[in-house]
């Protein structure tokens, strides 16, 4: 009787186990690629599952949380929910933190409800693996067959928006469903780690088989991510896991990362032949992954203990092994990178191969099986720095081409693009400064591998990070204590850039820690690495093989930190937050703060569910602001109410009613005062066009130029800018206007901010440029302010009349050249005022915005004009008359189209200006 009253609880146990998997790998989907929304859903529904589990969980479960990591997890979240209150962005921070409310829930589920117990430990990382190899299924399959995630997608897709597209290519490394493969490598470097412990740890045969198959699915799909940072984190992790791994089992725990790298690595190369091609699909892939997994099991349970058992008392065979087989490594490496040979296209369609050539001039020889496009490249530190690139040259394989390599070249880039599978590039074959040849197909490396190691010398990416890292100290500055609150980087890192560039995060979560959460936030996140150091240290000796897997975790978690934002991101935190609560449960019981037996672990226990109960209310509250914002029958008072009960999101509710029309007596105009008290990157257009609206031109004017100061690496916010100035003060169709230009003011007010523009490129590394809109706009702004005394006649007939006059034509970025003039054929020279001389014959073309309808004519001012060959006015010749420097009238232009002025000018002809107007 008693076997057959627990056969039904195990059964239903196992089911658990079971949802708890699906449960956490649909936290990880939705976490990572849903929707502000979803994230929040989730969170809140977290948050609730943690309050009931306090209200009742008895008092020997509350206790285990009385240990210092469980205490640094509290902090840290703390401190995380305390910074969504003065968060620059409420709208981030409450989704961010979201996904720190979503692994919370994880973290207390098992520190509360896991058995302390090797098998409960075995369950809950076996849950924790389970859950992390759907992702990387899904992420195979999407690149190749897409056969599997066909479903997946429409099924997440009727939940939230986010996993459109993603996945669905390969380009030298799997793109996976995360559509970031550092994150990815994030989440499945743990599940590798867990996946590893549980086959060394298997009892049974099947239990080895299981847990093989589900190592090869997390080995095989974590490196065709090839996350090159993590795998380096990665490689320590296992190095520590080797040395921590009880004697007797060392040899047979160091075998298992043999043959799980040898098999993954060949299953990889192979694989990637089949991916590229989504729309017919290839199985491939996934066939090889079959393949891989019945290899893996069959060398597990067949030879693996064998040669563990031959090795284990011959210590001096095992380290010749081991000699043997990284000479072998290091000898595949050094032919690996030589043995190259002819490239053969798949369905991939291009590949880039690097040079390290010196400055000069070449000549490249493509040979190939039939016409291949080739475009050469190259970097400098700048280029490095903003990760971009220069183009040089862009040609095909049926002629030569010829490119000079600059001086500041760190190294060369060459494009190989054919859209016909099978082409074969037999050879490339560069002469001129220097000989040699680019190494095309690597015959002993998987191409994407081959691929990813190309710009190892100049890797944009690394250098781009450190630029990241520098600029989220600037910001920390700002708030050196408790930050600017989470999402505080990704509001107001276009304060501080040198150059524009977007980034939510910095991408090293220790700066990101200091940036959102000051020095508390970092004090918090190093005690959780801290605390739970402590712990396995105090565990080593009792729980060797927990503390082998656990210490390996925490070195791939918070060493991979540093490069990446696996901690800002729902994708890995639910991972995370579950190796620390299986530190805090497993090994965090030698530090528990011993209390009397009668405690019930209120200290704790209290704390907790009042703070999650305040988040539930302030994220319940959201989430109904949320519903009537987009439902069907918004009005000014329902914005009004969601304004005031969303704490998070408010500024945006008060915004829509300032743009919808709200005018409320003392309502609106509070409004537009508190949003003007913001930082932020999102407001300062919309509440200077509310302004312009309402007439409080001087009031919009402040808040473009505090904008300015805010968001002085975006040229977007500068075009809207000029924009609205236009806006206001350009009389054309809106005789509003004409009173503004009683006196110069305005116009001074507005040159200040073109003055402040050019200071910004002054010290950028890129520039800041403006639309033709924007410059046609300027050049009357600069002529009207050139005036001397003001004359409002005079610039109301400027405003009216000038279609362009480089004396007085815009340069923000003070290169001496007329912001919108291009020359498209031969060289000038600018020699300032917008005068030119002509170098060669060239071709110099001007373009403009004209306003108003009417007839057009151009003038000249040359002490040569006759070297005016030809005028032509948006591609329409024009008569010139040299004598006069005039041109025929031209009809019918204006009514605010883009026009353009072209001269085609002779050899040695200086120009002193030219002038285009009604």
């Amino acid at each position: 009787m008693k076997e057959k009253t627990v056969q039904p609880v195990g059964t239903t146990r196992w089911w658990l186990y079971i949802v708890a998997a699906v449960a956490v790998f649909f936290m990880l989907c939705f976490g990572n690629n849903g929707s502000y929304y979803t994230q929040k859903v989730v969170g809140l529904l977290g948050t609730v599952a943690v309050v009931c589990m306090l209200l009742f969980a008895d008092k020997e479960r509350i206790k285990r949380l009385l240990t210092p990591p469980a205490f640094a997890v509290f902090a840290y979240m703390l401190l995380a929910g305390i910074s969504t209150l003065y968060a620059r962005s409420g709208k981030f921070a409450i989704a961010e933190f979201a996904c720190l409310l979503a692994a919370f829930a994880v973290f207390m589920v098992i520190v509360l409800h896991a058995q302390d117990s090797k098998t409960a430990f075995r369950r809950v990382a076996a849950v924790l693996a389970c859950a992390a190899a759907p992702v990387g299924v899904l992420s195979i399959d999407a690149a190749s067959s897409n056969i599997l995630v066909r479903p997946f997608r429409v099924l997440m897709e009727a939940v939230g928006e986010g996993y459109a597209n993603t996945g669905a290519y390969f380009y030298s490394r799997l793109n996976t469903i995360f559509g970031n493969p550092n994150i990815y490598a994030g989440l499945m470097s743990i599940a590798c780690l867990l996946s590893l412990w549980l086959v060394l740890t298997a009892e049974s045969r099947k239990q080895k088989i299981l847990c093989t198959i589900l190592l090869m699915v997390n080995a095989v799909s974590y490196l065709l991510a090839f996350s090159m940072g993590s795998l380096g984190v990665f490689v320590v992790a296992c190095l520590l896991m080797l040395v921590l791994c009880p004697k007797e089992q060392r040899i047979g725990f160091f075998l298992l990362l043999l043959q799980t790298a040898v098999v993954a690595l060949i299953v990889g190369a192979v694989s990637v032949k089949g991916f590229g091609d989504t729309v017919t699909g290839s199985p491939l892939p996934l066939l090889m992954l079959v393949l891989g997994c019945a290899a893996a099991s069959l060398l597990e349970v067949w030879v693996r203990d064998k040669v563990s058992v031959i090795l284990s008392d011959k210590g001096k065979v095992l380290v010749g092994v081991i000699i043997g087989i990284i000479v072998v490594m290091a000898v595949y490496l050094v032919a690996a990178l030589s043995v190259t040979g002819a490239y053969t296209f798949g369905t991939e369609g291009d590949f880039r191969r690097t040079a390290d050539l010196g400055a000069g001039d070449y000549t490249l020889t493509v040979e190939a099986s039939a016409p291949v496009s080739v475009r050469v490249a190259y970097k400098n530190t700048s280029n490095l720095i903003q990760n971009n690139e220069t183009d040089l040259v862009s040609g095909t394989s049926d002629a030569p081409i010829t490119f000079s390599v600059p001086e500041d070249s760190e190294l060369v880039f060459f494009y190989f693009t054919c859209s016909e599978p099978g082409v074969t590039v037999n050879s490339a074959v560069y002469d001129g400064a220097a000989s040699g040849s680019i190494k095309l197909g690597y015959k002993l490396l998987p191409a994407f591998i081959a691929d990813r190691i190309q710009d190892l010398s100049a890797n944009g990416n690394v250098v781009q990070r450190r630029v990241y890292w520098q600029d989220a100290l600037k910001l920390w500055q700002t708030a050196p204590v408790f930050g600017r609150g989470l999402g505080g980087f990704e509001n107001g890192i276009v304060s501080v850039q040198d150059y524009y560039y977007e980034t939510k995060y910095a991408h090293n979560h220790y700066v990101e820690a200091l940036c959102d959460l000051g020095v508390l936030g970092l004090a918090a996140f190093l005690a959780m690495l801290g605390t739970a150091a402590w712990a396995l240290v105090k565990s080593r000796k009792e729980k060797p093989l927990f503390v082998m897997l656990l210490a390996a975790c925490v070195v791939q978690m918070f060493g991979q930190a540093v490069t990446d934002v696996i901690w800002s991101v729902g994708g890995c935190l639910p991972m995370f937050f579950a190796v620390l609560a299986m530190i805090t449960l497993y090994c965090g019981d030698c530090l528990r703060i011993k209390v009397p037996e009668s405690s019930k672990g209120g200290t704790v226990k209290w704390p907790i569910a009042a703070v999650s109960s305040i988040f539930i209310v302030l994220i319940g509250l959201n989430l109904i602001a949320q519903s009537i914002f987009t439902g069907n029958s918004l009005t000014l008072d329902k914005l009004k109410t969601c304004a005031a009960i969303d704490l998070f999101e408010k500024n945006d509710y008060k915004l829509s009613y300032l743009l919808s029309g709200g005018n409320e007596e003392g309502v609106a105009d509070q409004y537009a005062a508190d949003l003007a008290k913001e930082e932020s990157n999102s407001i300062t257009i919309p509440l200077a066009q509310y302004y312009v609206g309402s007439g409080q031109f001087a009031k919009a004017m402040y808040t473009l130029r505090d904008g300015a100061d805010y968001m002085r690496a975006d040229a977007e916010m500068w075009q809207q800018m000029f924009d609205i100035y236009e806006s206001i003060i350009d009389p054309v169709d809106q005789f509003n206007a004409v009173p503004l230009l009683e006196d110069n003011s305005y116009i001074e007010y507005m040159m200040a901010s073109y003055q402040k523009l050019q200071a910004v490129n002054a010290d950028q590394l890129d520039e800041v440029l403006l639309k033709a809109e924007n410059n046609s706009f300027l050049n009357k702004l600069l002529t009207v302010s050139a005036l001397e005394p003001y004359d409002r006649s005079t610039t109301l007939e400027i405003f009216a009349n000038l279609g362009l006059d480089t004396a007085t034509a815009p340069d923000v970025n003070q290169d001496g050249a007329p912001d919108y003039a291009t020359v498209q054929e031969g060289a000038v020279v600018w020699n300032g005022n917008g005068s030119f001389t002509a170098q060669t014959d060239c071709l110099v073309v001007f373009s403009t915005v004209l306003k108003n309808e009417g007839e057009y004519r151009l003038k000249v001012q040359s002490s040569d004009a006759a070297g005016v060959l030809q005028c032509y006015v948006s591609s329409n010749e024009v008569a010139f008359d040299p004598a006069t420097g005039m041109s025929e009238a031209v009809h019918d232009l204006g009514g605010g189209f883009e026009s353009s002025v072209s001269l085609r000018i002779k050899a040695g002809t200086t120009i002193e200006r030219v002038e285009f107007s009604r």
